[in-house]
């Protein structure tokens, strides 16, 4: 009976293992979140466990948050809030790269943020849907405290305090992926990654919707961009790249 309890154990187990191997694998070779990093003096990224949040000065004791992180309880977030003298109520707008739950778990902390999000992932964010990819797919859908309160358009430009947020549509890790360019800073979420060597590369495969759409979203990314416009890439699980060039060169493959 030991045995056979054993066996089932080791069973139960081995999924259990080779996620954790999966998820090791993925970040493996990436450059370390850069938590505390100063953009272009108006921005600093806020490391929160395995993803990294764009808290953005914009004006007056007016924050901007790019997405809202994996911790329920914020306490990252809520201590850089802390650090500038200020309280969750100076948090003005939420710009979600996209609906998965390690980037909006802290939405609920700030209840006179305006939530925004492309309208293709706002029933993700809300819990209402599930993600398509590999392993993104297999999770169930669950009340994330998440209310959408505007959908964005593709192409818009909002501004929030002295912060003009650029949106773009990237589909491909999710359906409703998004980028923003803020004052030269573009914040890529998810849908790209940097590399130890100073490159860009697309979206991990075993959370990603679709990869091809992905790589072409990417593409038509950088094709709408000027070089001049960029002097930041921004991502949400690995180190920050300088400039367009980066971009270019991926889109170029």
């Amino acid at each position: 009976m030991k045995r056979v309890l054993k066996i089932v154990g080791l069973v139960l187990l081995l999924p259990i293992l080779a996620g954790v191997a999966l998820f090791v694998s993925m970040f493996a070779g990436n450059p370390e979140i850069p938590d505390g990093l100063e953009l272009e003096g108006f921005a600093r990224v806020v490391k929160d466990g395995y993803v990294g949040v764009g808290v953005l000065d914009a004006g007056e004791g007016q924050v901007v948050l790019i997405d809202s992180g994996t911790d329920p309880e914020g306490k990252r977030l809520l201590a850089e809030l802390e650090r500038r003298h200020l309280g969750p109520d100076a948090v003005k707008a939420i710009f979600l790269t996209h609906g998965h739950v390690d980037h909006i778990s802290g939405c609920h902390l700030f209840p006179k943020a305006e939530v925004l999000a492309l309208e293709a992932d706002v029933p993700l964010a809300e819990g209402k849907a599930k993600s398509h990819g590999p392993i993104t797919g297999l999770l169930p859908i669950a009340d994330r405290q998440v209310h959408v309160t505007r959908a964005l358009k593709d192409g818009e430009t909002l501004q929030v305090g002295t912060l003009p947020v650029r949106v773009f549509a990237i589909p491909g890790h999710t359906g409703g992926s998004a980028a923003y360019l803020v004052n030269g800073v573009l914040f890529l979420g998810d849908s790209a990654d940097a590399t130890k060597d100073g490159q860009l590369v697309g979206a991990k495969w075993p959370v990603t919707d679709d990869r091809a759409q992905n790589h072409a979203s990417l593409q038509a990314l950088a094709a709408r961009l000027k070089p001049e416009e960029v002097r930041q890439l921004v991502f949400s699980h690995t180190g920050v790249l300088a400039g367009y060039a980066p971009l270019q060169a991926f889109a170029a493959k």
